[in-house]
C-alpha cells in the first residue's frame, strides 16, 4: 500500500460470484469463488480507478488457486458451472523453492509439496 496525506494506491480483491457443487481435482464436491484482484488509487478513502485486474478460482475445500484465462471471464461471469480443464492452477506453495529434492508428490490428490509437510495443504489428508 502507498499513502501520502490524501491518496494513495492500495490492492483489493472481491468476490464476484460462488459456484456451488462443483467437482474439485482433489475428488470432493466443493464451493468455488469466483474473484477479481485489482490495484486502485484512492483520494479521500475513496476508490477513483482501477488497473492491473486478475481472475482467480478458489476452491474451499483444498484451497486451490486457479488462474482465470482472458478468453473465459466473460463466459465464467454469466455460466453456473466451471470448467476446471480450462482454468490454469497456481501452486502457492512451492513457487519459492527450488523443485528438487524440497518437494514430493501427494498420494490423495496429486499435488506437488515440500517434504517437510505433514499434510498436504490441497487435500488436508496425512502424507
Amino acid at each position: 500500500m502507498f499513502f501520502i496525506g490524501i491518496f494513495g494506491i492500495q490492492d483489493n480483491e472481491r468476490i464476484i460470484k460462488e459456484f456451488e457443487n462443483i467437482v474439485c481435482k482433489c475428488g470432493s464436491y466443493s464451493r468455488a469463488q469466483f474473484i477479481e484482484k485489482y490495484t486502485y488509487f484512492h483520494l479521500f478513502f475513496i476508490p477513483l480507478f482501477r488497473w492491473n485486474k486478475r481472475y482467480y478460482v478458489r476452491f474451499r475445500c483444498c484451497n486451490r488457486l486457479y488462474k482465470v484465462p482472458k478468453d473465459y471471464i466473460d463466459e465464467l461471469k454469466s455460466s453456473n458451472t466451471v470448467d476446471i480443464d480450462r482454468l490454469e492452477e497456481i501452486y502457492g506453495y512451492d513457487v519459492y523453492y527450488d523443485k528438487g529434492e524440497k518437494s514430493c508428490t501427494c498420494s490423495h490428490c496429486g499435488a506437488e509439496i515440500d517434504n517437510s509437510f505433514s499434510y498436504c495443504p490441497y487435500c488436508g489428508n496425512r502424507i
